[in-house]
C-alpha cells in the first residue's frame, strides 16, 4: 500500500499593500466582516490533500495572525513565521519552516481568498505525477509582446497563453534546490515556477477558475466584495463557515454495571465548556456513548467537530461503520445477537447527520490533559448526590 504523501502549504501574507492605499495590510482587510487571509486559510483547511499550513507575515502581524487562527479554529496551521523584504524571501522563510516529513510544498498567495479546495487538490495531483504544477487560466485577451519603446514585436497565439495563479505545487527537494540556485545566482522571480524553470526543469499547468483573483488594488477589492455578495454558492459559504470544535469525552462506571458518569470538554477557539452527569445504575459503554451524545447536543448550529475518545467501542463503531450496519440489519450484530445500547446509537447517528464529526481514538491514562480531565469529571459525577436514573438501561 502506498503511503500518503505529506503536503505542506505555505501562504505568504507579508506584503505591505502600498498599492491598496490603506493603513491596514491588504491580507488583513475584511470582506463582509472577515479578513481576506482567513478565507484563504479556510480553503486549505478544507482540502484533504493539505496536511499542514505555514503562514508567513510581517513581524508586527504574527500575533494578529495567530489570533485569527485561534478564533476560526483552524487545525492545520503549524507555524506563523516572519517574512522578508520580497515575496521570494517570504516564501523561502516558510520553506525553511516545513517539517522533515513534507514531500510536497504548495505555495499560495495569501490574498487569493477564492481558490477552491478542489482546485488545490487538482494541482497537487498533477505535481505528484510530474513534479511541479501551477494553477492557471487561459487568457481572454490578445497578448502583445513589446520592445523598450512599446512597439509590438510579437503576438503569441492565444491558445498557448496562460495567466498563472496559485497554488503552485512542487516536490520539496525540487523547490529547495530552485531556491538555493536562485540565491547563488541572485535571480529574483515573480513566482516559484520561474525559479524552477531557471533550473531547466519542467513545470506544468492545470486549469483553474477566473474568480481566483489576487487582491492587490482597490479595484480588486471591489471585485472581491461583489463576489461575496453576488455568489453565495461560492463566497457566502466562506463568510459563515461551520464552527470548528474540538471535543474530548469519557465515561466511567463503578462496578460495570453500577453507578456511572460521563465527562466532556468542548473547545471552540478560546471558549471552553465542560459537561458531566452521574447515573445510579448503568454501564461503562453506555456512559462512553452518552458522553459523545451530550457533547454534540450542546453544539449550536452545524459544526465541524474533531472528537477524541479513549473508547474503542465508540470510535470503531463509527469509523468502521458498525453502528450503521447494526441499524441497517434491524439492530442485529449478527443472526443470533442484537446490538447493545440501541437507544443511544439511534440518538448518536441522528446527531452525526447534523454535524461533520471526525472521530479520533486516544489512549486513556496516557497524560493527555483533556482526556484526563474528562475522566476526572466522569468519576466526580459518580460521587455526586444528584444521580439520575438511566431509564433505558436493561
Amino acid at each position: 500500500m502506498n503511503q500518503k504523501s505529506h503536503c505542506t502549504a505555505i501562504l505568504p501574507a507579508a506584503g505591505s499593500g502600498k498599492r491598496m492605499g490603506k493603513k491596514t495590510q491588504k491580507q488583513f482587510l475584511e470582506l463582509n466582516g472577515k479578513e481576506i487571509i482567513a478565507y484563504t486559510i479556510e480553503s486549505f483547511e478544507q482540502c484533504q490533500e493539505i496536511d499542514e499550513i505555514i503562514l508567513v507575515t510581517s513581524k508586527e502581524n504574527i500575533e494578529k495572525a495567530w489570533e485569527i487562527v485561534k478564533r476560526e479554529g483552524f487545525q492545520k496551521v503549524s507555524a506563523v513565521v516572519e517574512g522578508g523584504e520580497q515575496r521570494q524571501h517570504s516564501v523561502y522563510a516558510g520553506l525553511c519552516a516545513v517539517s522533515e516529513k513534507t514531500d510536497f510544498v504548495a505555495v499560495h498567495d495569501g490574498v487569493r481568498p477564492f481558490v477552491t479546495a478542489e482546485d488545490i487538490a487538482k494541482t497537487i495531483a498533477v505535481a505528484k505525477q510530474r513534479g511541479a504544477c501551477a494553477l492557471g487560466v487561459k487568457t481572454k485577451d490578445t497578448i502583445k509582446i513589446c520592445d523598450e519603446e512599446n512597439k509590438i514585436i510579437q503576438t503569441p497565439k492565444r491558445d498557448f497563453v496562460w495567466c498563472i495563479q496559485t497554488p503552485q505545487v512542487f516536490e520539496k527537494k525540487l523547490l529547495c534546490d530552485a531556491f538555493e540556485k536562485a540565491m547563488q545566482t541572485g535571480f529574483i522571480g515573480t513566482d516559484e515556477a520561474a525559479l524552477v524553470e531557471q533550473m531547466g526543469r519542467d513545470v506544468f499547468v492545470t486549469e483553474g477558475h477566473y474568480d481566483n483573483i489576487k487582491i492587490t488594488t482597490v479595484e480588486d477589492m471591489l471585485i472581491a466584495e461583489a463576489f461575496v455578495k453576488k455568489q453565495p454558492s461560492c463566497c457566502m459559504e466562506k463568510k459563515q463557515p461551520n464552527k470548528k470544535v474540538i471535543i474530548y469525552t469519557d465515561g466511567a462506571c463503578s462496578g460495570n454495571p453500577g453507578a456511572g458518569g460521563y465527562g466532556a470538554v468542548l473547545l471552540y477557539g478560546e471558549k471552553r465548556k465542560e459537561l458531566s452527569q452521574g447515573y445510579r445504575v448503568t454501564t461503562n459503554n453506555r456512559m462512553e456513548v452518552l458522553a459523545v451524545i451530550k457533547a454534540l447536543e450542546a453544539l449550536k448550529g452545524e459544526c465541524d467537530v474533531t472528537l477524541y475518545s479513549d473508547s474503542k467501542y465508540v470510535v470503531d463503531a463509527i469509523k468502521k461503520g458498525w453502528a450503521k450496519k447494526w441499524k441497517a440489519n434491524g439492530w442485529r450484530r449478527n443472526q443470533k445477537e442484537m446490538a447493545s445500547n440501541i437507544d443511544l446509537w439511534e440518538r448518536l447517528l441522528e446527531l452525526l447527520e447534523k454535524h461533520h464529526v471526525t472521530f479520533q481514538w486516544v489512549k486513556g491514562h496516557a497524560n493527555n490533559t483533556e482526556n484526563e480531565r474528562c475522566d476526572f469529571l466522569a468519576r466526580k459525577a459518580i460521587e455526586e448526590n444528584s444521580l439520575l436514573e438511566d431509564e433505558n438501561y436493561q
